[in-house]
């Protein structure tokens, strides 16, 4: 697993997403033991639809919460209040991409999902767009991959707003 970079809100929200998912498994065994106990559900563990499927839910419920776990090893908390002349968290980024005739702007977050702010797209430096700007300069070209096919283009303007 690489770099997860987060400014401290992000991070929280880290760490408040690790909770939930801790919460999510407290009440799905909760669920198991009733399913268990409960003659309404089947004869105990045999054919039992709703147990089987919490089981499901169990697995996959531990495995966010393993991989979420392996991410608090990567993360690097960015500081945002510094201004930066390259691309970095709390960024409004003009690029310009090599097949378009028009500069897009995105905000640079440093949480764990892309979202739009205030009509403007605020993309997490993790993303395959974030990664790819991260720390370049003005002018600077950059490149990535989305279902095998390679995006380029370069930073035109960096503002900290």
């Amino acid at each position: 697993m690489g770099k997860i970079y987060l400014d401290q809100d992000g991070y929280d929200n880290y760490l408040k997403e690790l909770d939930e998912i801790r919460e999510k498994i407290r009440n799905n065994s909760s669920d198991i033991s009733e399913y268990m106990s409960d003659d309404a559900y089947g004869d105990t563990w045999h054919d039992n639809f709703a147990y089987e499927q919490a089981i499901k839910k169990e697995n996959a419920l531990f495995y966010e919460y393993k991989k979420k776990l392996e991410g608090l090893n990567c993360i690097e908390i960015v500081d945002v209040n510094t201004l930066k002349e390259c691309v970095d968290i709390g960024a409004v980024v003009e690029i310009k991409f090599d097949d378009e005739s028009e500069s897009e702007f995105y905000k640079i977050t440093g949480n764990t999902v892309s979202t739009v702010e205030n009509g403007m797209v605020a993309i997490t430096i993790n993303s395959p767009l974030g990664k790819s700007i991260f720390r370049k300069k003005k002018n600077e070209s950059f490149k990535f991959e989305v279902d095998s096919q390679i995006i380029s283009g370069y930073v035109v303007n960096i503002d900290y707003r």
